[in-house]
């Protein structure tokens, strides 16, 4: 009998939206990487990074993990927009925030300083927004999983 695809159990589902979220960060992190690298502000270079990231993510989930979708095209489309358009000032807000505690002289030189003493010759400004980026990404992802199944399927996934 022809229907509707059975959604995946709840660890498979999880574990896939992190393969699809993992691939949209990478991206992401790249984007970013690269505008912080060319001297963009923080918050703007997350902002573009996430704005393409998100979107690959919210095609492949709905194709993929999300299937059970009780919300039409339009009106997920908007509510994801809509929720990332707050997600993405929160986090690049986060991410600009923690690289202001990572770029603190004190942080910095203690940085250096350990870096030295191990023997690695590497700058810790250098690291200042990937870390950043790091650091927030876990927040980021799980929440936006929740959303992604409130938004879709209309329900509360909570893992």
């Amino acid at each position: 009998m022809a229907g509707k695809a059975e959604p995946p159990q709840p660890s498979v589902r999880v574990h896939a939206f992190a393969l699809i979220s993992g691939i949209g960060w990478l991206i992401d992190f790249s984007i970013f990487n690269l505008l912080a690298l060319a001297g963009v502000p923080m918050f703007l270079a997350n902002l573009v990074g996430a704005a393409v990231a998100v979107s690959l993510v919210f095609v492949a989930g709905r194709r993929l993990i999300f299937k059970d979708s009780r919300t039409t095209l339009p009106i997920a489309i908007a509510l994801y927009v809509g929720w990332n358009i707050i997600a993405i000032i929160a986090a690049s807000a986060a991410v600009a925030g923690v690289a202001r505690l990572l770029a603190s002289p004190a942080v910095l030189e203690r940085s250096d300083l350990a870096f030295s003493a191990i023997g690695l010759p590497l700058q810790s400004m250098y690291l200042v927004a990937p870390a950043a980026k790091v650091a927030v990404t876990p927040f980021t992802m799980y929440f936006n999983y929740v959303a992604m199944g409130m938004i879709i399927e209309r329900r509360l996934h909570l893992w």
